[in-house]
């Protein structure tokens, strides 16, 4: 039965990662009323400065993952921060970490910031033309080099995956501090490689390679490092601007055991059950229409009950270590919280939080050959210590086809299960209470900081616009009913335009064909209408080929698999990682032969020459 098992294999090698942010766990937190100012074209929030802006990206949480959108594990201080502000139900991210964490923090399509896919899935022709350099291209600015522009103090810790040399870190893009790993992710308790790309997870603060503690747990570190930056850097003049990019709940799955614990017996049913329970919850939650459809199972996705009972424990313990995951982070966030609202900070704080992709759908503990160098690495599978450190797992397709309902696939995919995901902000001057169904994509995010922070910038010059009127109350949506957003990445493409939306997926999640979906009254995507309105498809094919043209999307040769050249392109990296097993082969042919000689050839030949010399 195919099991998706080559693409697995590539987002396990080319996996991006993911962040989330959350807020403010107390009452304490209120929403202060102010008024617009006059701006040229967007209204602004009228204060003496700008709020202090925390910004925490997921890596690779689903949709329904957070309790505010239908999800089973505990995030109150998450949910807590969408009760008192906006909470989107209709925003869109990339598919893959590195083009999101360049189109959030640009405010660019990831063409023009320089990451339109990952190095590892594309063609060897496009390595370093434009758009496909894989680093932020020379002149693109980050929002924290804009705002450091106006005073603000900036801070990066977490995931970067934005260029690795000296002058495509962190501090050469306006970051005042900074503790990140520019990899797709890493373990979370040591510097031990993830995939077989990278010798070992390098963390890089401040643009100085450096070690981890012994007891090192990323969601925790993350925080204690952004701690110590706001409070070495706190002035009463200069407000703050923090990107958090976790790694959580990216794998190999991991976390502490308190976090593990309250959902060990929670997914004992599997994955048929979970993903009906969160449909229903979303539904009763106004996430979705109450008449939305659930997606198709994922392709070739097994039935729980086609499990044997050795593999469902092993498979429900794997996603309580990932809703261990999620619980720690949400708790790692309320510390950031309470240490803000100690130091009287909470009340002038912006929150935004958002996840990069959709969830992972990799499986490949049942890859032979990964399986084998994760063992080489260190790696334990063993289902009773899963989550401990030094064990490996993922949740694998069936899960996150669970986790992403009601929604289409995956991470990978420009379906909406790859693409739609959470986003919550509040703060001071922010609506509170709001669940927004407007259209929005992640390179609205640094327009909308902008405006937030009153700074200065030419709005025709970024892809996004600003969520200001939607956040302060005054327009309900930011995109009309004829403005296109295109989507690119890897072939695997998407354009929306009002409730509509075009989406194309290579295989092996579907067919490389167009098709057409009302994702305001269907975002599981059951009912293709390309036949039934065939006028509005044909034009937002029209519109996706502007939108491909004027970006710079680059079509893939005929014939090119960017999963198998994901796969190659590991190879030589599995072949380094395990050089000692030649070595060792060729050691023990060696004693053999030496073996030989001593105990058998050796007497043969003494035993012939001395029968010959008598």
């Amino acid at each position: 039965m195919p099991r998706f098992a080559a693409f697995q294999f590539v987002l396990l090698l080319a996996g991006c990662s993911s962040l989330m942010i959350a807020g403010l766990g107390r009452a304490h937190a209120q929403i202060e009323t102010v008024e617009l100012v006059e701006a040229a074209e967007m209204p602004a929030l009228e204060q003496r400065q700008g709020p202090n802006i925390v910004v925490v990206l997921a890596d690779d949480a689903a949709f329904t993952d957070f309790g505010a959108y239908g999800g089973e594990i505990a995030t109150p201080t998450i949910d807590g921060l969408a009760a008192r502000g906006v909470q989107f139900t209709n925003f869109h991210a990339s598919p893959l970490c590195a083009p999101s964490r360049a189109m959030l923090l640009t405010g660019l399509d990831s063409h023009e910031a320089g990451l339109a896919s990952l190095t590892t899935i594309i063609p060897p022709e496009f390595e370093g033309e434009p758009g496909y350099r894989g680093h932020l291209e020379a002149g693109v600015r980050t929002v924290a080099s804009r705002l450091k522009d106006i005073g603000y103090q900036t801070y990066a810790a977490g995931k970067w995956h934005l260029g690795g040399e000296p002058e495509h870190l962190p501090p050469a893009h306006g970051f005042d501090r900074s503790f990140v790993i520019n990899a797709t992710g890493g373990d979370h308790y040591s510097e031990r490689a993830h995939v077989p790309i990278d010798a070992k997870t390098q963390w890089i603060q401040d643009g100085t390679n450096v070690s981890i503690p012994s007891d090192f747990y990323s969601s925790k570190d993350l925080i204690d490092r952004m701690i110590e930056y706001i409070n070495e850097g706190q002035t009463d003049e200069h407000p703050f601007f923090a990107y958090i990019g976790f790694l959580a709940p990216h794998y190999p799955l991991q976390a502490p055991a308190e976090n593990i614990e309250p959902y060990l017996e929670r997914y004992q049913d599997g994955w048929d059950r979970l993903r009906e329970e969160r449909w229903r919850r979303a539904r009763e939650l106004g996430v979705i229409p109450d008449d939305a459809p659930l997606a198709n199972f994922v392709p070739a996705g097994r039935r729980w009950v086609e499990l044997t009972p050795a593999e469902q424990a092993n498979y429900a313990k794997r996603m309580a270590v990932y809703a261990g995951m999620i619980d720690s982070l949400d708790e790692q966030i309320g510390r950031l919280v309470t240490h803000l609202d100690n130091k009287g900070l909470l009340d002038d704080t912006v929150f935004i939080i958002a996840s990069d992709n959709g969830p992972e759908s990799g499986d490949d503990e049942s890859n032979a050959v990964f399986r084998f160098w994760a063992w080489s690495q260190g790696y334990s599978f063993d289902t009773n210590r899963l989550g401990r450190p030094g064990t490996f797992s993922t949740i694998g397709p069936e899960w996150a086809s669970a986790v992403a309902s009601p929604h289409s696939l995956f991470k990978g995919y420009t379906s909406e299960g790859g693409t739609r995901v959470p986003l919550v902000i509040a703060g001071p001057g922010i609506s509170s209470g709001v669940t927004s169904k407007a259209f929005s994509f992640i390179t609205d995010i640094t327009p909308t900081i902008l405006d937030l922070a009153n700074a200065p910038f030419d709005r025709d010059a970024l892809t996004g616009r600003s969520l200001s009127p939607v956040l302060l109350g005054v327009e309900e949506r930011i995109y009309g009913d004829l403005d296109p957003v295109g989507l690119e990445l890897a072939g695997n493409a998407a354009l929306f335009r009002g409730s509509y939306k075009i989406v194309r997926n290579q295989p092996p999640g579907s067919d490389g064909e167009w098709r057409l979906f009302n994702i305001d009254d269907d975002p599981g995507e059951t009912r293709d209408l390309s036949f039934a309105k065939p006028m509005l498809f044909q034009d937002m094919l029209s519109d996706y080929g502007v939108y491909a043209r004027t970006m710079g999307v680059r079509a893939l040769p005929e014939g090119y698999d960017p999963n198998q050249a994901a796969v190659e392109r590991a190879i030589p990296s599995i072949l380094r990682a395990l050089w000692w097993i030649p070595a060792l082969a060729v050691a023990l042919i060696l004693a053999c032969a030496m073996a030989v000689w001593w105990f058998v050839l050796r007497p043969f030949v003494k035993n012939l020459l001395s029968s010959r010399a008598q």
